[in-house]
């Protein structure tokens, strides 16, 4: 007998609209479900009801069909959950200071001149700028309260994530404010005199060499030094003797400290840029913030992650960016299986949607930390 697809569709169709039907009975008793559990002050999630319908699925399923079943329900109970969720959640606002400090006090990684220096001219008009050896150092004076401010590179578009900034913002007690992007449009930068083919040791930061990597594959005789700073190196390269010193920098930062310009637009990408972030000590969120940024754990079970990001689609929520990254060590040792995400969403803190979503958060996994909203 000869298959006909339009009948088959009909029966597909019909079978839809079953499901439809059954689906949308089963959210208004989820609903049900949700006002019990806040009138008995219980937590959405219970583990052991769930497994026990994904097992009871299971034995009931062919074989063959035993994964998909247990995958369909899982995402059935997720939207379930995201539901009660949103009605078991208290809506408590997030205190927040909303203007940013006149005259403040800014922690800059680097000298007078660095990316860091530019990234601070965009931001501030009217601080003032201190200048520290090291991104830690930046973090410590924020959180200690020396500053009212620091600036950071946290993301280029040529090398990627800062990977200390990233780690740091895990470990210390700062918000992100705001971020602002730098073009880094770099040179090759040498004292007076020095031609391009004199220098044979070359400084920069482990970003901005990584940024130039195809200059520096062609000069094969070069000798390649990481420094801390960009504006440090050519700082340094101005105050030392040698003619075979060279470094890589802006062109504000290598006329700054008097030094000349060799070869312009050495980084591999002619748009590279680096995205920069203010952090304080306390929660300041502005009337232009709209983006979220938090730090989550899923477990090392399959799925989870797809799991998590339920929640947002669900909420009709999309992700600006997300990034697996390293446990703390303290959590690690508690959730050793675990896994840390680094997550950036369009929101604002005055939205109800967005505090549920973060309380959500908050309540339903081992690790989380919210970041700011900028």
């Amino acid at each position: 007998m000869e298959l006909d697809l339009s009948e088959i569709r009909k029966d597909i169709d019909k079978i839809d609209e079953q499901l439809l039907e059954l689906f949308k009975q089963r959210m208004t008793l989820t609903g049900d479900v949700a006002r019990y559990k806040a009138a008995n002050n219980m937590v959405v999630y219970q583990g052991d009801r769930e497994k026990a319908i994904i097992e009871r699925v299971k034995a009931n399923t062919p074989e063959e069909l035993r994964k998909s079943a247990a995958f369909l329900f899982m995402n059935i109970m997720d939207i379930s959950k995201c539901a009660q969720a949103s009605d078991i959640t208290s809506d408590t606002p997030i205190p927040h200071l909303s203007k940013v400090m006149q005259r403040p006090s800014v922690a800059v990684q680097g000298v007078e001149g660095g990316y860091g220096h530019a990234a601070y001219n965009n931001l501030f008009d009217n601080g003032n700028a201190s200048f520290y050896a090291s991104f830690a150092e930046v973090f410590e004076a924020v959180e200690n309260g020396d500053v009212d401010y620091g600036i950071l590179p946290i993301e280029n578009s040529t090398a990627g994530e800062v990977t200390v900034n990233m780690e740091l913002l895990e470990k210390h007690h700062v918000y992100i404010n705001r971020t602002t992007k730098v073009e880094c449009a770099h040179v090759l930068a040498a004292k007076h005199g020095v031609k391009e083919e004199d220098i044979r040791i070359l400084f920069g930061h482990e970003q901005a060499i990584r940024q130039c990597a195809e200059y520096i594959e062609a000069r094969r005789e070069l000798t390649v030094i990481p420094y801390h700073n960009n504006g440090a190196a050519a700082l340094m390269v101005s105050e030392n003797p040698s003619n075979e010193l060279g470094c890589i920098c802006s062109e504000e930062c290598a006329e700054m400290h008097g030094l000349s310009i060799l070869h312009k637009g050495i980084a591999t990408d002619p748009n590279n840029a680096t995205r920069f972030i203010c952090i304080s000590k306390q929660l300041e969120v502005y009337d232009t913030a709209d983006t979220v940024a938090v730090s989550l754990s899923v477990p090392n079970i399959a799925g989870s992650l797809y799991r998590m990001l339920t929640k947002f689609a669900v909420n009709g929520i999309n992700m600006s960016k997300i990034q697996s990254k390293p446990l703390p060590v303290d959590i690690r040792l508690k959730f050793p299986e675990d896994h840390m995400f680094y997550i950036e969403f369009p929101g604002s803190i005055n939205e109800t949607a967005t505090r549920k979503l973060l309380k959500n958060f908050e309540t339903e996994y081992n690790y989380f930390k919210f970041h700011g909203n900028f």
